[in-house]
């Protein structure tokens, strides 16, 4: 039997189960990086939209992790994100209760801000004088969405609330 007779036999149990092994010995000893397939999702978002991914630029003491590799990190209380065509900060206030406000002002015209989850949960709001504020949404990771009135989409990159 030649190399493409057995190229074209269909899998049997044993080669599932050799697949099956090889799978678990490479996620033991080469495992994904933590929020890899969440950072693809978003890459992917990002490029079927054509949108434009606001940068960080300002964070005091946003996003950092404690000495304790367990620690939760720090939960960002004013970030600001900027492109070109629009800044955003926001305020980030806990609740207490696994869930936090969110307020914010935008400097371009738009109608509505959207709070996105890398798990596809979305929330809406009306920005009204540039000024929006989700009451109370449950912390974890988030991002931005603004369509500003004739520009393209705006994303900003994924936060911790």
């Amino acid at each position: 039997m030649t190399y493409d007779d057995l190229s074209s036999a269909p899998l049997d149990g044993s080669d599932v189960a050799v697949l099956h092994d090889l799978r678990e010995t490479v996620d033991r000893l080469d495992p994904s990086p933590a929020g890899l397939t969440d950072r693809i999702k978003f890459a992917l978002t990002v490029r079927a939209l054509q949108a434009e991914v606001a940068e960080l630029t300002r964070a005091p003491t946003a996003l950092t992790r404690g000495d304790d590799a367990q620690d939760e990190p720090d939960q960002a209380m004013t970030v600001t994100f900027s492109t070109d065509s629009v800044s955003i900060m926001i305020t980030v206030s806990p609740l207490g209760d696994g869930t936090a406000r969110v307020d914010g002002w935008l400097t371009c015209e738009v109608p509505e801000v959207e709070l996105a989850r890398p798990d596809g949960r979305r929330d809406r709001v009306e920005v009204q004088d540039g000024r929006f504020a989700f009451a109370a949404v449950s912390t974890g990771p988030a991002y931005l969405v603004v369509h500003p009135l004739g520009d393209r989409t705006v994303l900003t990159p994924t936060f911790t609330i």
